[in-house]
């Protein structure tokens, strides 16, 4: 694996990285608007909004899909830290690269059934059932898009703990 290729990649995908994050923000921040929205249409005026909720469903799965490689890339995903604490630099090296591993094994599962859901949605171009018609598909392209960054940066954080378990 060549030094050049990997640090083309990671500053390839710290950059799409930042527009996902950028992209995750300005949708929790529209979630924020259209919750506040409602909330103050149903409690100040009594008329709360059919489509806030519906809404704001379909835009939290844009959040977490476009947030999923961005928050991998700064090792801010759920761990379990405190036997990694216990351990010397070089098993912990080592720990790190075999939970990579794991992560791009889950990755793979992960997109393959997000991509065959998202498929049967195109195929059956079907609506949510819910009082907004939305299709399925406008919400499930996503998932692809965000796993296959989410694997990238997968790639480039496992090839990076190898290299440096080289030295």
């Amino acid at each position: 694996m060549s030094a050049d290729w990997l640090e083309s990649a990671k500053r390839f995908t710290s950059m799409v990285n930042r527009w996902f994050l950028t992209i995750a923000g300005i949708v929790i921040a529209i979630i924020l608007v259209i919750i506040t929205y409602d909330l103050v249409l149903r409690n100040a005026f009594d008329a709360p909004t059919l489509w806030a909720l519906d809404f704001s469903r379909f835009l939290l799965v844009f959040a977490a899909f476009f947030a999923m490689a961005p928050t991998l890339e700064h090792g801010q995903h759920v761990t379990v830290d405190l036997v990694e604490q216990m351990m010397k630099p070089g098993p912990r090296r080592i720990m790190q690269i075999v939970a990579l591993g794991l992560v791009l094994i889950f990755a793979a599962f992960l997109m393959w059934q997000i991509t065959r859901t998202t498929i049967e949605a195109f195929e059956d171009d079907s609506l949510f059932p819910t009082v907004v018609p939305v299709k399925l598909k406008h919400v499930y392209w996503v998932g692809p898009l965000g796993i296959l960054q989410f694997i990238l940066t997968a790639i480039v954080r496992l090839a990076t703990a190898i290299r440096t378990l080289a030295r």
